[in-house]
């Protein structure tokens, strides 16, 4: 009968259980977060934390609350952002204009670990010692990590289409089209 060498003495065979268990353990997946349902008041929170993180000026910063698969619509550029290095170089510009951000109206679904908030904002820029209030749609998609943060996956802003158009005038023209 052939007798392993290893595990011959009663102390390897605690070591050899010890290092199987710590393997074992290391390999697990990380813990999901459970679906504790957030609260409006936690995801309202979230606007003001990246919008205090405009006040900073510092374009990482504001990047940082944005998942590394984030897409961004911004609103003050026509190319889609979806990575930290375009998200980055979004707010370099925008930051620029000293952007102070209020919710006009917001609407909050909540399911699980993902969060909306879409609505309507004003910013407050600066431009050559000049402010402007500017108006605009707004929809955050927020996914609680497993850590427990919340990031945000999706982000749309557009200006206010009646900012560009009479709105009465577009609905006539768009049903004369239809009727024409």
């Amino acid at each position: 009968m052939t007798k392993s060498i290893f595990l011959s003495k009663p102390h390897h065979k605690l070591t050899f259980t010890l290092a199987l268990g710590l393997m074992l353990t290391a390999c697990a997946p990380e813990p999901e977060v459970k679906d504790v349902q957030a609260t409006e008041a936690e995801i309202e929170y979230l606007f003001d934390r990246w919008n205090n993180a405009l006040q900073t000026g510092d374009a990482a910063a504001v990047a940082a609350y944005y998942a590394n698969d984030a897409v961004l619509l911004p609103t003050l550029s026509n190319q889609v952002r979806t990575d930290h290095e375009g998200i980055r170089d979004y707010f370099g510009y925008f930051l620029a204009l000293q952007p102070n951000g209020r919710i006009d109206e917001s609407n909050i679904t909540i399911n699980g670990n993902i969060a909306i908030d879409a609505g309507i904002y004003t910013f407050t820029l600066t431009k050559n010692g000049q402010e402007q209030e500017v108006q605009a749609r707004y929809n955050f998609v927020y996914e609680r990590q497993n850590d427990g943060e919340w990031l945000i996956i999706n982000h749309h802003s557009s200006a206010m289409p009646e900012d560009m158009v009479d709105e009465p005038e577009l609905m006539k023209n768009i049903l004369i089209k239809e009727q024409g």
